[in-house]
């Protein structure tokens, strides 16, 4: 039974990665496009749209994490 928390939590870590990539592949991207003005767009806390899609990226790895440490500690109890 060890082996499923250790994959989810191997799944996790690819999740992150993909996650943190896409988030510094598109603030890069807007850096380029639009200049230092993006730091302004993306913490401005009205723009609900752009926290919340960056909570939507990150939930996958969250999730990964959150089951994996939900089962060792199942399996510890036991």
């Amino acid at each position: 039974m060890n082996d499923l928390p250790r994959l989810l939590r191997t799944l996790g870590w690819v999740f992150l990665a993909l996650a943190l990539n896409i988030v510094v592949i598109g603030i890069g991207a807007l850096w380029m496009k639009i200049g230092p003005a993006t730091i302004g767009l993306l913490l401005d806390p009205g723009n609900a749209v752009i926290w919340l899609t960056t909570a939507l990226t990150f939930a996958p790895a969250v999730g990964s994490f959150y089951a994996a440490r939900l089962m060792r500690r199942r399996d510890a109890s036991r």
